[in-house]
Parts: structure tokens; sequence; C-alpha cells
């Protein structure tokens, strides 16, 4: 049987009546669904900033080091936006892969009255991915030397980091040498780039005291971090 419209069969007031009910209904249902969406979203924002807040931890001594190795310093410190993909992309030859990345951050260091020394970035994988993001990093910096004879490769594990450092052979070009440090235990990948720089504004004018600088960077900033780490979060700064 074919429903009829509101006004036929029946009074104007008794029409009235049935549309406002009709619209009643239809607007509690439109409330619940409202109520149901916001809290859908609020649980979802307070998963959100606890997974965030997870991560931001866990980073926390890997970006608060400095007055090492003969007093360098610290002098920016740059959060990965939020907005960021949650990756970033290693590229060699023709081979490109992607590395999980769900938290970041970048520092800049320095000597006084000098340029940049290094620059550090310290990303959190995602737990379920680090295991192979370590595989990609490591078997990238591998393939750059192999195709560089300029370039040497070092793996070094102090405390309960591993890691390694592609170097050059000589002070030529902008970037002297790349370190990569691991955390298994947090899931974190500490890359330095170490930048070259006009002799006047650079700590070290010989390739050997470059190397020395580098080496008592790479383990002062682990002593460090592995020092701050024993610390409970609250009374680290």
């Amino acid at each position: 049987m074919e429903g009829k419209p509101l006004n036929v069969g029946g009074t104007g007031r008794a029409n009235r009546r049935v549309l406002r009910v009709a619209l009643a209904a239809g607007g509690a249902a439109s409330i619940l669904l409202s109520a149901v969406i916001a809290h859908g979203t609020a649980c979802a924002e307070e998963h959100t900033d606890e997974g965030q807040a997870e991560h931001a931890l866990k980073l926390r001594p890997y970006i608060h080091c400095d007055g090492f190795a003969g007093g360098v310093r610290g002098v920016a410190l740059d959060h990965r936006p939020q907005t960021a993909e949650p990756w970033r992309e290693v590229s060699f030859g023709n081979r490109s892969e992607r590395v999980s990345v769900v938290d970041g951050y970048r520092v800049a260091y320095s000597y006084p009255r000098t340029l940049h020394f290094a620059n550090l970035k310290a990303e959190r994988s995602d737990p379920s991915r680090y295991a192979e993001d370590k595989q990609i990093v490591t078997r990238n910096l591998a393939d750059m030397a192999k195709a560089d004879g300029n370039t040497a490769l070092t793996e070094f594990s102090h405390r309960d980091f591993s890691g390694q450092t592609l170097g050059k052979k000589d002070l030529s070009g902008t970037t002297l040498a790349i370190t990569q440090i691991f955390s298994d235990e947090d899931s974190v990948i500490v890359t330095i780039y170490f930048m070259n720089q006009v002799p006047e504004m650079r700590r070290f004018q010989t390739h050997e005291e470059f190397i020395v600088l580098r080496d008592s960077f790479i383990r002062g900033y682990v002593e460090c971090v592995a020092r701050k780490k024993s610390i409970p979060p609250r009374q680290q700064h």
C-alpha cells in the first residue's frame, strides 16, 4: 500500500502534530549521531595524544645533550611537524625506500664563534618497523661507501648503542661524515651529518683534527644519552 501525503486523510492539526513528532525523532537521531562522532573523535585524539607523549618521552634524552667534545653546544632545536608524513625516503642510485618516522627532532651543534659542526636528527621509528628500518639505512650507508672510493665505513658499539660512520678521507665537500646511531631499546635512529666550513669558521684545520673531534663528539653524545636515559623522566632536563 502506497503511503499518503500528510495533508491527505486527516485534519491540519493532526498533520502538524505528526510532522512535529517526525521532526523531533529526526532531531534526536541527529543529536545521537553527533554525540557518537564526537566521542569517537575524542577517543582518537586522546589515543594520538598518548602516542605522541610516549614518542616525545623516548626522544627526550637524545635532544638535550651539549657541552661535550670540548664544549660543543646545541644552538638550534626543531621539532618534526606533526603534519609530516610518518616516513622519510632513503634513496641511493635507482633505489628508493621508506623508513618509518613517528616523531623526530633536529639539533644543530656549533663550537663558539664557528659555523655548524654537526646537524643531528633523532627520529623514532614505528616499533613494529624498527628492525626493517635499521636494515634499510644500514644497507644504504654501506652502498654509499662502495660507490665512493674516497670514503671509509666503520662500525662501532658503545653502551647499549650500535652504529656506523661513513667518512671522507680528506676535507672536501660540504659533508665530511655521516654517522648513524641505533637504539634497539627505544626504536630510535640518530643520524649525524658532520659539516665542513671555511677554515676560519671551523674548529679544525686538518683532517686528523677533524677525526679527533668527530670521534669525540660521537663518544660524548652516546655517553650523555646513556646518562640521561638512566635518570627518571621527570628529572631530565
